[in-house]
């Protein structure tokens, strides 16, 4: 028992050592604790120009550089940099300047240090400036119909306030208040969007003592579109904007009530066209063309084709011309639609060029083709199936690979630029007769329409290429010029959009790529897109009075 004792003596011991150097090792090896800045205050408050104290302390055992971060023209900082020690206290003076300003300032400024900052809150009243304050403007992004609208009080009493609105379509919660000394309150304003696009500047108006403040009302105008734009014409003839979407739809678009209504596609479209009449269209796929009866709004035919349709062209009479997107030297499809199964045919003549461009001719007896930067030809299709007639006089002007007529027929725009005559005379058809001054040598257009009532065109340029084939994005703007003598008139500008991304709220441009004239000129359609970043891209129609 007495050798048992003494070896239960020597373990108790050894376990007290281990421990003694566990609780030693843990001590040594703990974190040590991170310095830090202490500020007096993390709101000064300047009434006219005037000075303020800040003392700043810290614990750091070292001394240490700081600075203040202040990019804030009506406030300076003396020091604005130094060194700071253990158990020291540094004044740094702020003196505020708003010369003539009447507008309440604020902001933070930041002390900064390598271990720690502290932020300050920086209010500005200048002399006799209001010290409520109501935003100017409210803006209404896509999809967003409330927001909040603060009031802020800087006065050292409670303010009563009360809204009124310009129109029916705003509403507010709450309507009257009172706004408590040096705090602010939030009233939820909520719009109508529909009914609201026919004013063109609502406003609130804030009641605060006996000063009234106006506030302007900004909704987005566009109407976002649920799916992408693959191709989309627009009839003059029935006021409809036709588009094809890579969701397997064929879409319309009804601006007189700015509604949206969809036709299912059994498979993908490539490219779609309306018939002269605005009743019916025909959406290109690969190896298919589907009929449309936009009126009714159901699939009338569906009909295989021997190519994938890179473009189409659709006749009053149904007959359609399919353009091959691949290979080199290709035939043109036609067949008319009007029954299943339809026979399909090839052109007869010579041969086009895979990735040929196509429109029909406003008399509807031809098709001009625009084939490569120098090639453009002529097609007969009033047998129905197509022939090839001629080529414009060869590279004698660019041309670049897209056309455009004038709704008359006499004159068509190319993508380059040129404009040449249109005529059933082969001596004078297709020869130049002047050229669109575009901003650069190297800039194209990316779409055009005409209309023959103000005599002009409107154009989307393209944005062009940077290294390694990167597409820059259209110019945000709608290019007008006069149809008759080609002159620069003006541009438009198409409306931002405002987004609200995981990074804040962003404001980006409208990148157009198609717009389109409504036969009386008081509106233009605009089929506008933007990135969202680490998102899809968002489509929308914009429309804007002329």
């Amino acid at each position: 028992m007495r050798t048992l004792s003494i070896k239960f003596k020597g373990l108790g011991k050894m376990l007290l050592l281990l421990a003694l150097a566990s609780l030693m090792f843990f001590s040594c090896s703990k974190t040590p604790e991170k310095p830090k800045l202490t500020i007096t205050s993390d709101t000064l408050i300047f009434k006219g120009n005037e000075t303020h104290s800040l003392f700043v302390t810290t614990n750091s055992s070292k001394p240490h550089d700081f600075y203040v971060d202040y990019p804030y023209l009506w406030v300076y900082a003396n020091p604005s940099y130094g060194k700071i020690d253990k158990d020291e206290t540094v004044e740094i003076k702020l003196t505020s300047f708003f010369e003539d300003s009447s507008i309440i300032k604020e902001g933070l400024l930041y002390v900064v240090c390598s271990y720690d900052e502290k932020a300050v809150t920086l209010i500005g009243l200048p002399e006799g400036c209001n010290l409520h304050v109501v935003p100017d403007t409210l803006l209404f992004p896509l999809d967003i119909d409330s927001v909040i609208m603060r009031i802020g009080n800087y006065d050292n009493t409670a303010m009563d306030y009360s809204i009124t609105a310009s129109s029916d379509f705003v509403s507010f919660s709450p309507a009257s208040g009172r706004v408590p000394k040096m705090k602010s309150t939030d009233i939820t304003v909520s719009i109508d969007r529909t009914s609201l696009l026919s004013e063109p500047n609502p406003k609130l108006f804030v009641t605060i003592g006996n000063k009234v403040d106006t506030v302007l009302i900004i909704p987005e105008r566009k109407l976002k579109l649920p799916n992408d734009v693959v191709d989309a014409e627009y009839t003059k003839a029935t006021d409809l904007l036709v588009y094809v979407s890579s969701d397997s739809k064929l879409n319309i678009y009804h601006p007189e009530n700015r509604t949206l209504s969809s036709v299912a596609l059994s498979y993908k479209p490539t490219c779609v066209s309306v018939s002269p009449d605005g009743t019916k269209a025909a959406v290109g796929h690969n190896k298919h063309v589907t009929y449309v009866d936009l009126t009714a709004e159901t699939v009338l035919t569906v009909n295989e084709v021997s190519c994938d349709a890179l473009d189409i062209v659709l006749t009053d009479n149904s007959w359609t011309y399919v353009f091959p997107r691949h290979d080199q030297w290709e035939r043109i499809r036609c067949l008319n639609v009007s029954t299943e199964l339809a026979l399909e045919t090839l052109h007869t003549g010579n041969h086009i060029y895979a990735g040929t461009k196509a429109k029909l001719h406003p008399s509807g007896k031809f098709i001009y083709g625009a084939e490569s930067s120098y090639d453009m030809e002529k097609y007969d299709i009033q047998e129905g199936t197509a022939r090839y007639l001629y080529q414009a006089p060869s590279y004698s002007y660019r041309i670049d690979g897209d056309l455009w007529f004038k709704e008359n027929g006499e004159r068509l725009f190319t993508r380059s630029g040129t404009v040449v005559k249109s005529n059933e005379d082969q001596s004078i058809d297709m020869v130049e007769v002047g050229e669109i001054a575009l901003e650069s040598s190297y800039t194209r257009i990316a779409w055009l329409d005409h209309l023959e009532l103000k005599n002009e065109v409107y154009m989307v340029l393209e944005g062009g290429y940077v290294e390694y084939d990167n597409q820059i994005p259209n110019p945000p703007y709608i290019y007008v010029y006069n149809s008759e003598d080609l002159t620069y008139k003006t541009k438009i500008r198409t409306e931002d959009f405002h987004l609200n991304t995981e990074y804040g709220p962003i404001t980006q441009a409208a990148e157009p790529c198609f717009v389109f004239a409504h036969s009386n000129g008081t509106q233009l359609y605009v089929i506008t897109k933007t990135d969202i970043p680490k998102k899809d891209v968002v489509w929308t129609i914009e429309t804007i009075d002329r």
